[in-house]
């Protein structure tokens, strides 16, 4: 896969180099698999991990970091993308289908990148923040938490205009969901004409005016043009919805704000609303996808490492690369561990901490049998999932002061759909 991402991105070397791209390839995912580590510590362990690679380039061993970083600059960021664009994409099964659909989620996040002067004047970045920021949108699959597209920015573009870049992963048989602050529109028309299902959350600032009431108390509505070239009104469905907290020692019942999900789903039979409000909530594992990238395998790292913006976009590809790498070799595991090999049910319960804990402590034995590594690797997947949270059974126990004694809480959660009347000024639906 390295040795065709280098080719058709035109970097192989025409003379013999001591950091050839296809070994700087290597590194990119080294630096993400080793975040403590520093370059050439990294290079030591593709040493211990690939020794044929490392016996072939033997003159990496003499080089000055300067040149490391150099190599890492001449190779640009288009053949990490390659690596990523290759391992990218769904991995669920028919099982993980809702409807049908094949359920994702698209959020964006917020990266900060070394303060050098050639990327403050690239990625920019807010007043309040130190360091230039780097934007990152994420189309991923909701039951296997795979990344199918992502796509970057400098700080100045806003995430609803980045977001615009993931459509061509959009499609028919998909249902995507979208947090608040992505709605419009321009992008609603966009990302329908793709053929896919979208559920967006709104905020309460966002103007829908009821134009018909469905039988299950949703109700139709328009969403406006901001100018009349970006088309006609378009017809949308429209959920709100609330969740009350109980609290059963004191009996005391909080309400949350009101929830106000559109959606292009209009028919209520074919598209349930309690079931669409349920689907809402698997949003937040494009949150846990995120987490993992900057914390299981990024270790928390306040800032990235390169101080040139080529070398930032491939940390950013590597990044994503590593995370899918990590992925796939869990899925390989389960397969080998499940009875009758069934596909993707147990990668929602995967670690990717653990996971990527595991391929640091088993690479090196790559240098023996790559069936070894794997099947150690596998062992340790399989030994560290995380079960799915079953409901609670038993009472909550909130922290207490010390000396104090606190009291057991149970809390209950329940939706409450809120159904839509039907006013004399409007028409009931069928």
């Amino acid at each position: 896969m390295a040795q065709a991402a280098v080719d058709a991105e035109g970097v192989r070397e025409r003379k013999r180099r001591a950091l050839p791209s296809v070994l700087i390839v290597y590194l990119n995912l080294a630096l993400w698999l080793f975040p403590d580590q520093g370059m050439r510590a990294c290079l030591r362990e593709l040493a211990a991990g690939m020794p044929r690679l490392a016996g072939d380039l033997a003159g990496w061993r003499n080089v000055a970091s300067t040149s490391v970083s150099q190599a890492r600059q001449r190779m640009g960021p288009g053949v990490m993308w390659r690596i990523f664009s290759q391992l990218a994409g769904p991995m669920g099964g028919p099982g993980s289908r809702w409807r049908g659909r094949r359920v994702c989620a698209v959020d964006g996040t917020e990266v900060k990148v070394p303060d050098s002067e050639v990327n403050a004047g690239f990625f920019a970045g807010p007043k309040s923040s130190p360091f230039p920021v780097l934007r990152l949108v994420a189309l991923a699959e909701c039951h296997t938490r795979s990344v199918i597209s992502a796509a970057w920015s400098a700080y100045s573009m806003g995430e609803r205009t980045l977001v615009h870049r993931l459509l061509p992963a959009f499609g028919d048989g998909m249902l995507v969901i979208f947090d608040r602050g992505f709605c419009s529109h321009l992008f609603f028309r966009d990302a329908a004409a793709t053929g896919t299902d979208l559920l967006f959350r709104v905020s309460a600032s966002f103007s829908l005016h009821p134009a018909r009431v469905l039988a299950d108390g949703t109700y139709l509505a328009e969403l406006k043009p901001r100018v009349k070239r970006d088309g006609p009104p378009i017809t949308v469905r429209v959920i709100e919805y609330s969740v009350t907290s109980t609290t059963s020692k004191i009996l005391r019942r909080a309400t949350s704000e009101v929830f106000c999900l559109v959606t292009n789903l209009l028919d209520p039979a074919q598209a349930p609303a309690p079931e669409l409000i349920g689907l809402y909530r698997r949003r937040w594992n494009i949150e846990t996808v995120f987490k993992a990238l900057k914390v299981d395998i990024g270790a928390a790292r306040p800032v990235l490492r390169s101080a040139h913006p080529d070398t930032i976009i491939a940390e950013i590809w590597s990044l994503l690369a590593v995370y899918q790498i990590l992925l796939r070799l869990a899925g390989a595991a389960l397969i080998g561990h499940r009875p009758g090999g069934q596909d993707d049910t147990g990668l929602g319960e995967v670690s990717i901490k653990n996971a990527h804990g595991a391929l640091r402590r088993t690479i090196g034995q790559a240098a023996g049998r790559l069936g070894d590594m794997m099947k150690a690797f596998a062992e340790e997947v399989w030994t560290t999932l995380v079960p799915v949270r079953p409901s609670r059974t038993a009472p909550r126990k909130p922290k207490a002061r010390r000396g104090e004694r606190s009291p057991t809480q149970t809390v209950t959660h329940k939706i409450i759909m809120h159904r839509m009347r039907q006013p004399r000024t409007l028409p009931q639906a069928a």
